[in-house]
């Protein structure tokens, strides 16, 4: 990518370069619900994004409301939408249309940009309306932590590659209808039964944790 300056177009140009990684990829998108915002959008996203956060229905509500990740169809195309960073309006939600449903190739192309975009964001779209905090910024980057801290302990536990781990977290989490990040503090506590800044965060609840024994359990058979 060329150089440019850190600022909306940093974004747009991140977003850019994620569909044309993506084959099939018709368009990428980074919008706030319930705040009803689109912050960003490349492709049919402009239009899609804006229709789901209208009508409040569709993948994008869902990840948010949920605060985890969704995949879903929208105007006849395939979505991934991935919530990232947590603001006073509601997770940052990246969304990405596909002309076919997301293969596990697509969901790791997806992993590796969406925390840049995710941070690009929090720091331009939101700490310049000073709306996210400084303790706001720390959680979510604790957040992320964990999610790597679980995909490190899985990858340890069944030898695979980052991306096949993160897939492992996103099911469990999906089938138990359990949010990622608690389903990923709940892992590092089943398997280490110890969570770095454990006293500044809410615990997961009981279903997480349950969720987590079945995984870890499963990966170490």
């Amino acid at each position: 990518m060329d150089e440019v300056k850190f600022g909306g177009q940093l974004i747009t140009r991140l977003m850019d370069h994620l569909c044309e990684r993506l084959p099939g990829c018709r368009g990428a998108g980074l919008s706030v619900w319930p705040d009803g915002a689109v912050l960003r959008a490349v492709g049919v996203a402009r239009e899609l994004d804006q229709a789901q956060v209208d009508g409040q229905e569709g993948p994008l509500v869902e990840a948010s409301r949920d605060e985890r990740q969704v995949t879903g169809q929208v105007g006849g195309l395939d979505v991934v939408a991935v919530p990232g960073s947590w603001g006073d309006g509601g997770p940052v939600v990246l969304t990405v249309y596909l002309d076919h449903p997301p293969r596990l190739e697509d969901l790791k192309a997806i992993e590796e940009i969406e925390p840049l975009v995710a941070t690009a964001a929090a720091v331009v779209e939101f700490c310049a309306g000073e709306v996210l905090r400084a303790d706001q910024m720390v959680r979510m980057v604790q957040h992320r932590r964990y999610i790597e801290q679980a995909k490190g302990l899985l990858m340890g536990a069944r030898p695979c590659p980052p991306g096949d781990a993160f897939e492992l977290l996103v099911r469990a989490s999906q089938h138990a209808n359990v949010k990622l990040r608690d389903i990923s503090m709940a892992l590092v506590l089943v398997a280490s039964g110890e969570l770095e800044d454990a006293d500044d965060m809410t615990m997961p609840p009981q279903i997480a944790f349950d969720t987590a024994r079945r995984l870890w359990g499963a990966v170490n058979l």
